[in-house]
This record gives C-alpha cells, structure tokens and sequence, in this order.
C-alpha cells in the first residue's frame, strides 16, 4: 500500500468519526491512535519548489481563473496542479494543539471543534484553521491568497502570512490559493447561488520574477504579521 493509499484510508476513518454523534470523543480517539504509528508520523521534511517548470508543472486552469480575481499583486504567480494527500496531519495537529488554534482563529472564524468535524470530511469547505495547522506541520510561513468572491470587510485578514505554532521556526514561505475544484459558476449552483472555495491551491513564480526577488531580497522581503 502506498503512503497516499494510506492517507486516504485514514481520512476515511476519520470522516466516518466525524459523522458520530459524539464526533469530538471519536476523532480525539482516532487521532491518539493514528499519533503511535511511527511510519504515518515520521517528520515532514518540506523542501517546495518556487519556481515554475514547465516540464515538471501543470498550470490549474480552474483555479488560474480565480487568481484574476485576487487583490493582492499576483501576476507573477502561477496555480500548480497537486494531488493532495488528505488532511490527516492538519488534524492531529488541530486536535494536539487545539488550546492555541482555538485562541487564535476562533474569533474570526467560528470554533474549532466543528471546523474539525469538517475537515475530516475531505472536499469540502477550505478552513483558516488547516493553515494554521499546515504551518506548523510544514515547519514553514504560508502567504495566503483569497479572490475577491464575495469578499466581505471581515475577510480581509485571509490575505496575510501565517506562521507555524511556537517554537516552531520556518525555513522557507509558500504561497496558496483557496480555490474550488470547480469554476465559480458551477460552484455556486452546486452549493445554493453561494461561492465557497473547497481546496488550496499552490502558487509558483516565473523564474524570472523569483530571480528579480532574490536579487532584491533585502530590500524587498517585508514579512507582515497576522497579528499587530
């Protein structure tokens, strides 16, 4: 069995958890279990590319199009095409940590328990707290991008770089795009006239523009914090 067949089990499992009616007891149950296989849990070493290749790299059409609508200067990006892997990690680290990302994210989007319960459930609603979680999986800072789609004064604070979990420290940034599987057209009859982004969407630069960054990263590399 392959990790990703792994992964994908495990997800199911815990979606399964999720549907109980006493879903936080069963998941904080499957994520102690999950937590001692040493194979599942080994140390992430992440090491992403930044530039765009395109003998390696796929452009995502779908989520391209969603870029346009960004308000952040992004013209230098490009969506890659990934196969995700699930969102097994994010949970346990949601549920291992669950004080500080309750913390920290509650208030702007709701408690963390039924935002676990969602993610256990993979495809559907993209959740803040899976980057905050992802940070600290990762071991790196996350530059997030949100189009404007029905975007509201209360989500502004989507457009911002998240950090790992202390003392956890980073080692490189990566930028993604919430985005949906679908355009926003077949997004929003699927789901009552309402755009909702279900995925994340990682963005690499032209390898012009990455080496224009590097040249003037002193100068030009500010990092803006979540909070002020």
């Amino acid at each position: 069995m392959t990790t990703g067949q792994k992964f994908a089990r495990l997800l199911q499992y815990l979606g399964k958890c999720s549907e109980s009616i006493m879903y936080h007891d069963e998941i904080a149950s499957a994520v102690r279990w999950i937590g001692q296989i040493e194979s599942i849990m080994t140390r992430i070493h992440f090491h992403p590319n930044q530039v765009f290749d395109e003998s390696k790299h796929i452009i995502d059409v779908v989520a391209k199009e969603y870029l346009e609508k960004a308000i952040d200067n992004v013209d230098h990006l490009i969506p890659v095409e990934v196969s995700g892997d699930g969102n097994f990690r994010t949970i346990i680290e949601l549920m291992t940590n669950d004080v500080y990302y309750s913390n920290r994210y509650s208030q702007f989007v709701g408690p963390l328990d039924i935002a676990i319960q969602r993610i256990c459930k993979n495809h559907m609603f993209s959740e803040l707290y899976k980057i905050g979680a992802l940070c600290s999986v990762l071991g790196c800072s996350i530059r997030s991008i949100y189009p404007n789609i029905d975007f509201r004064d209360d989500m502004v604070f989507l457009n911002n770089i998240f950090t790992p979990i202390p003392p956890i420290t980073t080692n490189c940034e990566v930028t993604i795009l919430w985005s949906n599987a679908t355009n926003e057209k077949h997004a929003r009859e699927a789901n009552h006239g309402t755009w909702s982004p279900n995925h994340f969407v990682p963005l690499m630069s032209t390898a012009m523009s990455f080496e224009f960054d590097d040249s003037n990263q002193s100068t030009s590399n500010v990092m803006v914090g979540y909070y002020h």
